[in-house]
């Protein structure tokens, strides 16, 4: 696996990526992403096809970081790309001074919570119908370095 700044010219390939996400995001809000100037965006491209396997979107403001956005490839789920992909962004943030690091997933989502909690994220909150189509509740996690 290689993990990559996200490039403008990733987001054709990231809409197909999102194409069987819940909570996809538009090629405007992709295009709008790579412009903040607190954002950071990470790509994962399978080394032998280059074929884009997964995307991490966030941002970090002070000693406080929020990751806005993991999605990984349906065929690539469960083989270690969203942990490979979390450990390169968690020592990305801690670098940057990070004390705390924050994330929303939809309460249905116990792959990822599970996911989370194995790299030392912890409940630390509930937003109660955060999500639309389907409306659902947001759980709150928190990571402390």
């Amino acid at each position: 696996m290689i993990i990559t700044p996200m490039q403008p010219e990733d987001v054709p390939e990231i809409l197909e990526l999102e194409a069987d996400a819940l909570s996809s995001w538009s090629r405007e809000h992709l295009e709008d992403e790579l412009l903040q100037p607190t954002g950071f965006q990470f790509v994962v491209r399978n080394e032998a096809t280059g074929n884009m396997e997964a995307v991490l979107c966030g941002r970090v403001m002070a000693d406080e970081a929020e990751i806005l956005k993991l999605t990984v490839l349906k065929s690539s789920r469960r083989k270690g790309v969203a942990s490979y992909l979390l450990d390169f962004v968690l020592n990305y943030c801690r670098g940057k001074g990070v004390k705390n690091c924050f994330l929303e997933l939809r309460a249905s989502n116990k792959a990822a919570r599970k996911l989370y909690e194995k790299k030392g994220f912890f409940m630390a909150g509930l937003r109660k119908g955060y999500y639309e189509k389907p409306r659902e509740d947001a759980f709150l996690m928190q990571h402390e370095f």
